[in-house]
Order: C-alpha cells, then sequence, then structure tokens
C-alpha cells in the first residue's frame, strides 16, 4: 500500500513539474497523467475515465505566463489514484469514483494556490540571486535546481496528503452510505462529464470550428453503424 502511495506521489511531483516549470511534453494532462496512475496502480479503466473527466473540465485552463489557474492536472491525478485505491479498498467502484473527482476537484483548487505560493517563494530566490555581489553561472543554476526542487517537492506532499488522507477517510466513511446510492453517484459523475463535454463544444463554436466537430460525430456515427452491421451479419 505504501509503496503505491510512494509511486504515485512520486508521479504527481512529476505533474507538476511538467505543467510550467519544466519539461512541459503535455505528459501532466489529465487524460495523460491518468491512465499512467491506472496503469501504476493496475487500475488503467478506472485512471483513463477521471483522466477523460477532468481533461475535458479542464480543457479551457492554460498556464500561460502568470495567469491563475486551478492545478488540474495534480488534482486529477489525485483523483486518479484515490479512484483505483478506494475502489479496491471498498469494492464500489462508483463510490470511489464519485469520492475522488471531488476530492480532485477541491484539490485543484488547493493545488493553483500552492502556485501562487511558490511563485512567491521563487521570487525571493530570485531576489537573493541578484543581491549577491557576484553571480556566477553556478548560482544561477542553483537557483533554478531549488525553485524546481520546490515545485517537486510540492506535487509529491499534496499527492501524498490528499490519497492517504482522503483514502483513510473515504474507507472509514463507506459503510455509512447506502449501497443502493451507487448507481445514482455514478450519474452525478456523468454530470461531470457533461460539463466537460459544455466547454468542448463551447471552444468549437466560439472559435468558429464547430464543422470539425460535426465532421467528427459524423464519422464516429458512420463507423458504429458499420461495425453494428458487420457485427449483425456474423451473427
Amino acid at each position: 500500500m505504501w509503496q503505491e502511495l510512494a509511486v504515485v506521489s512520486l508521479w504527481g511531483g512529476v505533474v507538476a513539474l511538467d505543467t510550467t516549470a519544466a519539461l512541459q511534453i503535455l505528459i501532466s494532462r489529465p487524460l495523460v497523467s491518468c491512465s499512467v496512475v491506472g496503469l501504476l496502480l493496475g487500475g488503467f479503466p478506472t485512471g483513463f475515465l477521471v483522466g477523460l473527466v477532468f481533461e475535458l473540465l479542464y480543457l479551457d485552463e492554460l498556464p500561460v505566463g502568470g495567469a491563475l489557474f486551478n492545478e488540474g492536472n495534480v488534482g486529477a491525478t489525485i483523483a486518479a489514484g484515490l479512484a483505483v485505491l478506494l475502489a479496491r479498498s471498498t469494492g464500489r467502484p462508483e463510490l470511489a469514483l464519485f469520492l475522488a473527482s471531488l476530492t480532485g476537484l477541491v484539490m485543484s483548487k488547493t493545488g493553483g494556490q500552492i502556485v501562487v505560493l511558490l511563485r512567491q517563494l521563487n521570487t525571493r530566490i530570485y531576489a537573493r540571486l541578484m543581491a549577491r555581489p557576484r553571480i556566477t553561472p553556478g548560482a544561477v543554476t542553483r537557483a533554478h535546481l531549488l525553485a524546481l526542487l520546490c515545485m517537486f517537492a510540492a506535487g509529491c506532499l499534496l499527492t501524498l496528503a490528499a490519497v492517504a488522507g482522503f483514502g483513510y477517510i473515504f474507507h472509514l466513511a463507506a459503510p455509512l452510505v447506502p449501497p443502493g446510492l451507487d448507481r445514482h453517484l455514478q450519474s452525478i459523475l456523468y454530470a461531470f462529464m457533461g460539463v466537460g463535454c459544455g466547454v468542448l463544444l463551447h471552444h468549437f463554436f466560439t472559435r468558429r470550428n464547430w464543422w470539425h466537430l460535426a465532421a467528427g460525430a459524423g464519422f464516429g456515427i458512420m463507423l458504429w453503424v458499420l461495425l453494428a452491421a458487420l457485427g449483425g451479419g456474423g451473427r
């Protein structure tokens, strides 16, 4: 259990780095990061589903420059890890997905505030660097690495605290939730996905690229009809 928490926490640190501080090769996007969490924990379908929901929800937010944003990438990673581990410990995947998704949304807000604090810390690191009587390449490198280390540590610690803390609380609280509510909780998760689809539609229509969406939907329907016809013929 602790080994899995350690692996997910380290991955949360990598996700935090890739979001803005370093790399930026899109492995931090929820669809990718959550799928990786699913593979690491042996629950790829759950991780992929959580990633799809958060990818749609935070499609509109880009960490450009000094803009304030929700740290949806780390929040999604937390949600995926929590969903897989909680589903395994409780045997109730619908409840796990619901609780994990809510936790991910809250942690996204929390992560955004942590990013603000880290920016203030980076300002102090830069000020101390500029106050040196002689600035050397080594000093610049050390200051840069210190800032990266702080971001990595923040991602790790936030992921560890959220997955371990909320996982323990939800595991104890799960028996208090009637099992008959599980299918209704799953419907709420689909509502989250619907909100994300609304964000996606907004992007297409406001940028006058709606025909791309229509073409993709038309191709998908044609493929579905073709596969259905082939399946029917096989029977």
